[in-house]
């Protein structure tokens, strides 16, 4: 009866069920507290966890993922983690971090004795990042338990997503949390089982949704935020204060705090009206088929926790924020939460920034940031982003990272481009942004030199746009080292991670929209809505576009996303004078000696051929653009399966130009140099690599004169 008792009042404890989820996987309701001074959270959780399968289920699965940050000997470290976020792990006593669970019931019968860890990924008997914990009885098929966890965890040095710098608390993956349990068919999976890796260098995270409830008792004189919206707070008394938050419908929670003294809390409202013009809404229902109503935006409440010295910032930062708002709630449904909390970390918390949690991000920034550089709004907008790649649809960000990073890395330049146009190079003197680039950097110079004073410094002081979100020099260089669709701490290195997670699924999709054309804004829209809350796959996002665009694009997938090979095509042209008559014809009934005029030949007409070349491994139908000397020009459409393909114009004038995807449709072609051929050559790039040889070495040598 007792027994009874106890797991009736954790039931109780929990919220009801959540707005957008009416029966989530999992619930908590969490009580923790920080040691400032100690680096500790001493925390005490109560989670109900549903078995949505059919199956039944033998053990629990825990991650546990601060103990990444317990030794060198930890799969995290092994892979390099010391080096990652570029941040250097600071190895000292105060530097490492772990979690320590104390006790564990389910539904009230205590299995801490039973706890062991475990390594699925690759049986590295040092790591303790997953938790395994065999069960009495099996979970039955549909079947619920509560479980109640006492744990403590410290805090590492923040160098890797979580932790401190001297009063600055960024607190994420801090508390034991189950892993995803799978049946038959989830995610196209054949066999039920646990998804619960073990925390790599190239991992991010994958949770079920549920509702959070948690109470935080921090010091009182300390500002905090936190995902969710803050219910209540109660003064302990004793110094301390405890904060209650509560949100429904996501799958992780973190917060931040730190002395009021250095930081600033400030609310703004989005006013979805005020953001969002009619003829914005006309405009975008046109184009995604849908309502008007089903475009308007909804009204949320934006939390800015920002240091003080970055005060005269703060105008930025809420404008980078509403501008994601606007446009990713425009293109890919509204935003369905009430509230958004971002922050920015302070210096010495470099491994705290750019990094996402539901209803919760940080960015982070410079003392002084430079007035036409899209920094911090570049990593404002793509970690805001995430809200709704991994947030709201919450693919796994273990084994395929692209269907997160690469649809916001591509979302992130898709916003930037509409609300800011293109960024600029900036160099920094002593900290101060200067407009200006390298001299290897740039366009064909406008004077001979420039200097200050009788300083010659060249042409170093530029105002330069830079289109930095079209990373094509980083995927050339990886593209064919491993394949999007992989598990992510399977690539070969950090650099081929970043190409197969950031840089070619944005090329990729680049690519695709460019394919589906007026399909896209359908097909994106459609599938963000369609996985929301939910956990799709590759297939999943597939299917979607093969039934929304109405198009078979196997053959696309096959190769962008399981392949490692290039797009590259080139042309090349020949042309002659169209032979005349030279020989004997016949010609009304009698037979004639022809000789053509020499002298006439080079009047025309003419027979001109252009040779069109599949020099990569990637196989796609390119339109090919020739322009002849009178000014008309053709379209020839080729499929791109042979090797190569020939077009032959027969009495036509000379060609002047001939080009291979004239508009630039394909995003992943590597080398777009050999990609069209004019029968007169460009000077303009022997012109602007001369002139800039000459200034690079002119400058060097007054630069050395003066200082003789």
């Amino acid at each position: 009866m007792r027994k009874l008792l106890v797991v009736g009042l954790l039931c109780a404890a929990v919220a009801a069920p959540a707005k957008f989820i009416p029966d989530p996987i999992v619930q908590y309701k969490i009580d923790a507290r920080l040691d400032a001074k100690a680096k500790t959270i001493k925390g005490h959780e109560v989670i109900q966890w549903r078995n949505h399968t059919s199956e039944a289920i033998p053990d629990l699965q825990f991650h546990l993922y601060l103990n990444a940050f317990k030794n060198n000997l930890s799969t995290f470290f092994r892979e390099g983690g010391a080096d990652s976020r570029r941040v250097k792990f600071r190895d000292d006593a105060d530097a490492w971090g772990y979690v320590t669970v104390h006790s564990i019931k389910v539904d009230g019968e205590d299995l801490t004795s039973k706890m062991q860890f475990i390594q699925p990924d690759d049986g590295n008997a040092n790591d303790q990042t997953v938790l395994r914990v065999p069960l009495s009885k099996a979970i039955p098929a549909n079947g619920r338990v509560s479980i109640e966890i006492e744990w403590t965890s410290k805090l590492p040095h923040v160098f890797a997503r979580t932790g401190f710098h001297d009063n600055f608390f960024l607190v994420a993956q801090w508390f034991p949390k189950p892993g995803v349990y799978e049946g038959a068919g989830d995610r196209h999976r054949e066999k039920g089982g646990w998804n619960c890796h073990q925390f790599h260098t190239s991992t991010e995270f994958f949770a079920d949704y549920g509702t959070f409830d948690v109470n935080l008792t921090v010091p009182s004189d300390f500002e905090i935020a936190a995902s969710g919206s803050e219910r209540s707070t109660r003064d302990n008394g004793d110094g301390t204060t405890t904060h209650e938050f509560y949100q429904e419908d996501i799958h992780d929670f973190a917060w931040t705090t730190q002395p009021k003294s250095q930081v600033r809390k400030i609310v703004r409202m989005f006013k979805a009206d005020e953001q969002v013009t009619p003829a914005e809404i006309a405009e975008w229902s046109r184009k995604e088929g849908v309502p008007p109503d089903e475009v308007k935006l909804t009204d949320v409440k934006v939390t800015l926790f920002i240091q003080r010295e970055h005060s005269d910032q703060i105008e930025r930062h809420f404008k980078a924020v509403f501008a994601a708002l606007k446009w990713y709630g425009i293109w890919y449904g509204r935003y369905p939460y009430d509230v958004v909390s971002f922050v920015d970390p302070p210096y010495g918390a470099l491994g705290a920034g750019g990094m996402e949690y539901p209803t919760f991000f940080t960015a982070g920034t410079s003392y002084w940031p430079a007035a036409h550089q899209l920094s911090p709004e570049g990593v404002i907008v793509h970690e805001f982003g995430h809200q709704f790649w991994y947030g709201l649809v919450g693919n796994n960000e273990f084994e395929e990272a692209w269907l997160d990073e690469g649809f916001n890395t591509y979302s992130t330049g898709k916003v930037l481009e509409k609300a800011y146009g293109p960024n600029r190079f900036y160099e920094r003197v002593f900290g101060v942004p200067v407009p200006a680039v390298r001299w290897m950097m740039l366009p064909i110079p406008r004077y001979p030199w420039k200097g200050v004073g009788e300083i010659p410094i060249g042409q170093y002081l530029e105002d330069v746009p830079s289109y930095l979100w079209q990373p094509t020099r980083s995927y050339w260089q990886e593209a064919e080292t491993d394949a999007m669709e992989r598990y992510a701490w399977l690539d070969l290195n950090r650099a081929s991670y970043g190409v197969q997670a950031y840089d070619k699924p944005e090329l990729t999709l680049r690519t695709l929209e460019a394919l589906l054309g007026d399909a896209w804004p359908k097909v994106i829209r459609t599938y963000q809505l369609r996985y929301r809350f939910k956990h799709p796959d590759a297939i999943d996002f597939m299917n979607t576009v093969n039934e929304v665009s109405g198009r078979d694009m196997k053959w696309f997938f096959e190769q962008t996303l399981y392949g490692t090979g290039h797009l590259d095509y080139a042309v090349s042209v020949t042309t002659g004078p169209a032979p005349k008559k030279d020989g004997y014809f016949e010609e009304n009934g009698k037979l004639n000696l022809f000789k053509p005029d020499k002298e006439d030949e080079e009047k025309g007409p003419f027979e001109s051929e252009v040779l069109v070349r599949r020099v990569g491994e990637m196989v796609f139908p390119v339109t090919v653009r020739v322009k002849f000397e009178d000014g008309s020009e053709v379209r020839e459409h080729w499929d791109g399966q042979y090797r190569w393909q020939k077009f032959k114009f027969v009495n036509k004038p000379r060609i002047a130009l001939a080009e291979v995807d004239p508009d630039h449709q394909w995003k992943l072609e590597v080398i777009r140099t050999d990609n069209s051929v004019r029968r007169q050559a460009e000077k303009l790039a022997p012109e602007k690599w001369y002139l800039r040889w000459v200034v690079w070495i002119q400058n060097v040598l007054m630069a050395f004169s003066f200082f003789s």
